[in-house]
C-alpha cells in the first residue's frame, strides 16, 4: 500500500547524510508512512538492516524471512524456514547471506545464502533457546546468546565457535541472557537476565569480563529482553527490560544515567510471540519473547534519539542527547540520580497490533517499524 511517494522521499533522502544533519524532534515528528507491506500472515519477530541500509530482512511467527529494498520501497524476495522457524535474522558481511536462529527442533544457527535458498553452513552449539544473534560491525564474525547459559562468537567460516563465553549470575533459565557487540566489535556485552551486566575484550574473552556491575536496583523484578550499545561510539548502552521500560547506561562506569518509560509501553508483558518455550522454566523465554527479545527498540545514527514501539501499534520516541555528553565519562562528575524520561513525541500509524520490531536505518532519514504489516517511515520535512 503506497500512502506517499516512496521512492521521491527516499532518492531526497538519499542526498543527505544524517550523520550530519540534525534528527531534532521537529525532523522526527514530521516522519510518515511512506510504504506499507501487509503480506505477512502472522506478527513479526525481527528486522534487520545491511550495512549499506538499501536492504533489510525480516522474520515472522509465519516462519517466512522477507528481504525489501528500502530505496525502492519494494519487496524482494520471500523464504521460508518452516521446519526449523526463524528468527533474529543478520545480514552478514558475505555479500547474499544471512544468519537466523531456529525455533524448533533443534537450536542451530543456520547460515543461509539468500541468493541461492541454500545453506552455507550450521553454526551447531546451543542446546537451548537463542536469545541474541548479532552479526559484528568489523569482522567476518556473528555474535550469539542462549538459554543454555552460552555466549559464542562464530567465525562465518566454520561450524564451531571461534570463542566461548560462559558467565556467571545466577540461574539463565530463570533470569535470561543477552548480548551484543559495541560499534567498534571489540567488546561484548553480557546480560544475566535482572543480576548483572558484564563487559569482554572480545581477543580475551577467556579471562572473564573486564567490567562488570550488578543491575539488581535497576531491573526490579523485570528482565534484560535486549541490549543496545548507542552509535556511533557506543559511549552508552540501552537496555531494553521485560516491564517495557529502557535504562541507559554509561558504557565507561556502568553507571545508570535514565530509565524511559511510558504508560503505552507498560503493557509489553501481556503481548509478546506464542512461540513454544523448549522446556525451558522459569518462564525467562516467555518473558523475553513477550518483550519481543529487544528487537522493537532502536537507536537513531547520531546516537540522539531512541524510538520504541508500543503496544498500541504507536511508536514512542525519546531525546537522550543530554544524558550522552562527554562529561558523562568525566571521572571527576559526580554521579547524579538517574532521571525518568517520558516520551518527547508519539508516531501514530496504521499498526492494528503491537510493534514488535523497530528499525532506524544507518545511512538515511528511514525508520521501518512491524506488526503484521510492515511500514517505512520517512520525513517530509527539509534537513
Amino acid at each position: 500500500m503506497d500512502t506517499v511517494d516512496h521512492n521521491a522521499d527516499v532518492l531526497k533522502i538519499l542526498r543527505r547524510d544524517p550523520l550530519q544533519s540534525a534528527l531534532t524532534n521537529s525532523t522526527l515528528r514530521g516522519f510518515h508512512i511512506s510504504k506499507q507491506f501487509l503480506d505477512n500472515k502472522a506478527a513479526l519477530t525481527s528486522l534487520d538492516y545491511d550495512s549499506s541500509g538499501k536492504k533489510c530482512i525480516t522474520t515472522s511467527s509465519d516462519e517466512s524471512l522477507r528481504i525489501y529494498d528500502c530505496v525502492g520501497g519494494k519487496r524482494e524476495q520471500v523464504l521460508y524456514s518452516k521446519k526449523y522457524g526463524c528468527n533474529l535474522a543478520q545480514f552478514t558481511s558475505h555479500p547474499g547471506c544471512v544468519a537466523y536462529a531456529s525455533t524448533k527442533i533443534n537450536d542451530t544457527i543456520r547460515y543461509l545464502s539468500y541468493d541461492t535458498n541454500q545453506y552455507i553452513r550450521y553454526f551447531v552449539g546451543h542446546n537451548q533457546r537463542v536469545t541474541s544473534l548479532q552479526r559484528s560491525p568489523t569482522a567476518a564474525t556473528v555474535l550469539s546468546a542462549a538459554l543454555d547459559g552460552v555466549v559464542n562468537v562464530w567465525d562465518l567460516g566454520s561450524v564451531k565457535p571461534a570463542s566461548t563465553v560462559t558467565p556467571v549470575g545466577g540461574s539463565v533459565e530463570e533470569r535470561g541472557i543477552t548480548a551484543a557487540y559495541d560499534p567498534s566489535g571489540m567488546v561484548i556485552s553480557v546480560a544475566v537476565g535482572s543480576a548483572e551486566l558484564q563487559l569482554y575484550d572480545v581477543r580475551e574473552v577467556s579471562k572473564g569480563p573486564f567490567k562488570s556491575q550488578s543491575i539488581v536496583d535497576i531491573a526490579g523484578q523485570a528482565l534484560v529482553a535486549g541490549i543496545r550499545f548507542i552509535p556511533p561510539l557506543g559511549d552508552h548502552i540501552l537496555l531494553a527490560m521485560t516491564d517495557g521500560s529502557c535504562h541507559l547506561l554509561d558504557s565507561f562506569s556502568l553507571q545508570h544515567c535514565a530509565s524511559l518509560r511510558s504508560t503505552d509501553l507498560q503493557g509489553a508483558l501481556n503481548g509478546g510471540h506464542p512461540e513454544a518455550t523448549n522446556g525451558v522454566s522459569g518462564s525467562a523465554l516467555s518473558k523475553m519473547q513477550d518483550a519481543y527479545l529487544g528487537q522493537n527498540v532502536t537507536v537513531t545514527p547520531d546516537g540522539k534519539t531512541v524510538l520504541v514501539g508500543g503496544q498500541n501499534g504507536s511508536i514512542s520516541f525519546w531525546d537522550i542527547s543530554r544524558y550522552t555528553t562527554t562529561e558523562a565519562h568525566d571521572s571527576n562528575t559526580p554521579a547524579l540520580r538517574p532521571s525518568v524520561l517520558t516520551p518527547d513525541g508519539v508516531w501514530n500509524g496504521s499498526h492494528e497490533g503491537p510493534v514488535g520490531v523497530c528499525a532506524f536505518n544507518p545511512h538515511i532519514m528511514e525508520c521501518i517499524t512491524g506488526s503484521e504489516s510492515l511500514a517505512i517511515w520517512t520525513s517530509s520535512l527539509s534537513y
